[in-house]
């Protein structure tokens, strides 16, 4: 009732994909009112549920919100997506293209900072300051389609896992899971920390060498880690595990701030695992902080949402 009060005919109506009634408020609303609306996807629907593995692909729930979804995506004047592969999939799902931007995800990264391992009071505490290995980190959202479980296999798989060491900050449904997993591996190089108060987010950042990005297979088009941004605020190199077409992987190797493995392939990622402990931090990559300053600013990203708002002003 209160989308009701607010839009009115020739209105600009900017909104993300949640809550997930709004859509289909606004969806019949357009029917009758000539208001513009633009639309930052962030959600999916319902090919996020399919992947999550909620819904099949086959159920006939899943056909009648695919039929629905689609034509609430193509109702929007302006679709915004956070991601080139995003872009692809929701062309496919509407049928349109030229009224589809990319406005990439942005963070503000004088909310982190970077510093030096020797400083980091996690490290401190674990006593993981040795410059022998090499330290990757797990950090943010421990779900069931982040891909743990085949960072845990390939761990099994390395030459030189005693060159490396593995820490998982975070919470979320998979955190037991992953609790039980590192019990029965009985290795000292590899933890789960727990979860960080927000205040602690640059101490948690910055207690590694290198970051792990994931993104499940089967989520290509579906969403984009934010957890890669704010690594590359504390200046981290990105080791993805995703597909080569995804958005981060895309970025990763355009401005050259890390390495990027297919998921669900255990073998080709303990062999890039092994690579990276071996090269002794030696990666001659540029500062993933300085690319994100350049091109995933919150200035780069409002000045394109601006522009794509003047179209209808």
């Amino acid at each position: 009732m209160k989308t009701l009060q607010v839009v009115k005919k020739d209105s600009i109506v900017f909104t993300g994909t949640t809550p997930i009634l709004l859509l289909f408020v606004l969806f019949i609303i357009k029917k009758f009112l000539n208001f513009r609306w633009i639309l930052l996807v962030h959600d999916v629907f319902p090919e996020n549920l399919a992947a999550a593995k909620i819904l099949k692909k086959d159920h006939f729930l899943f056909k009648i919100l695919k039929s629905l979804f689609d034509r609430i995506y193509a109702s929007a004047d302006e679709v915004i997506v956070i991601g080139k592969d995003m872009k692809e999939l929701v062309h496919q799902k509407t049928h349109q293209s030229n009224n589809i931007t990319v406005v990439q995800n942005w963070i503000d990264s004088s909310d982190i900072g970077t510093e030096p391992k020797t400083n980091n009071r996690i490290l401190q505490e674990l006593n993981w300051l040795d410059s022998e290995t090499t330290i990757f980190q797990f950090f943010g959202n421990i779900g069931r389609v982040q891909g743990v479980e085949n960072i845990l296999h390939a761990i099994q798989k390395m030459k030189y896992a005693h060159l490396a060491k593995f820490i998982f900050i975070g919470d979320g449904a998979y955190v037991a899971r992953l609790k039980e997993q590192i019990q029965s591996l009985g290795s000292q190089n590899i933890l789960y920390y727990g979860s960080l108060d927000q205040k602690e987010k640059t101490t948690g950042l910055n207690a590694c060498d290198v970051a792990l990005i994931t993104l499940a297979d089967g989520m290509l088009g579906l969403g984009v880690p934010s957890k890669s941004y704010f690594s590359m605020a504390a200046d981290k190199p990105l080791l993805a595990i995703m597909d080569r077409e995804s958005e981060v992987a895309d970025m990763i190797n355009t401005h050259h701030i890390g390495w990027v493995v297919p998921p669900n392939n255990e073998e080709a990622l303990a062999k890039q695992l092994d690579e990276i402990v071996l090269a002794k931090y030696c990666y001659a990559f540029n500062s993933s902080r300085e690319v994100l300053n350049e091109f995933y600013s919150e200035k780069v990203a409002m000045s394109k949402i601006l522009n794509i708002i003047r179209k209808f002003t």
